[in-house]
């Protein structure tokens, strides 16, 4: 991943992060996927970026806020003039526009741009449907947007024991869709 350091109004200086480490102790990660060439996103990155602020200078709550730039750019000069507007990390800018990027879309069904998919610290969804949420609540009240049972689940069950879940469910549901293409004819 990389951030993105001003060193005066005409110039910036990229740094680059270890993801693991990067998204550490983070309570909230967002995914954004947006372009220059896209006006709505254009439009809305600026208040993407004032909720961001807000977000992660609430008291108790600094720094717990995180969101990755998913670049659909269509070339890296693109890629760097658009994340001067940003303060936040990005994919790499031949990741975020090839394969990885495009994986990441289809796994979080991003129709278009711009698309705000919130994750908790163990890589669940919480919402696909942030860019729309922040515009209703700009005040961030509500953020990250749980459903109250998914609320309950974090508040009760440690972090530890959600892993776990996780990692089960992920292979019953490999195992399920294995036998079933073994059913089928195709």
């Amino acid at each position: 991943l990389y951030s993105l350091e001003m060193v005066d109004e005409s110039h910036a200086q990229l740094h680059q992060h270890y993801t693991n480490e990067a998204l550490s102790g983070k309570k909230v990660i967002g995914l954004y996927f947006s372009a220059d060439w896209c006006g709505p996103c254009r439009q809305f990155t600026p208040d993407l970026v004032n909720f961001y602020n807000k977000m992660n200078s609430r008291k108790g709550k600094e720094g717990d806020f995180q969101i990755v730039w998913v670049s659909r750019c269509r070339d890296i000069d693109s890629w760097g003039q658009y994340f001067t507007h940003m303060n936040w990390l990005a994919m790499a800018p031949e990741e975020a526009m090839g394969e990885r990027g495009s994986k990441l879309s289809e796994r979080y069904k991003v129709k278009g741009i711009p698309s705000l998919v919130l994750l908790d610290e163990v890589g669940a969804v919480i919402t696909t449907d942030a860019r729309n949420k922040i515009p209703a609540d700009k005040a961030g009240i509500g953020f990250p947007w749980r459903n109250p049972i998914a609320q309950a689940y974090i508040t009760l069950v440690p972090k530890s024991l959600r892993l776990m879940v996780k990692s089960q469910i992920g292979d019953v549901k490999f195992k399920l869709m294995s036998k079933l293409k073994s059913l089928l004819p195709f």
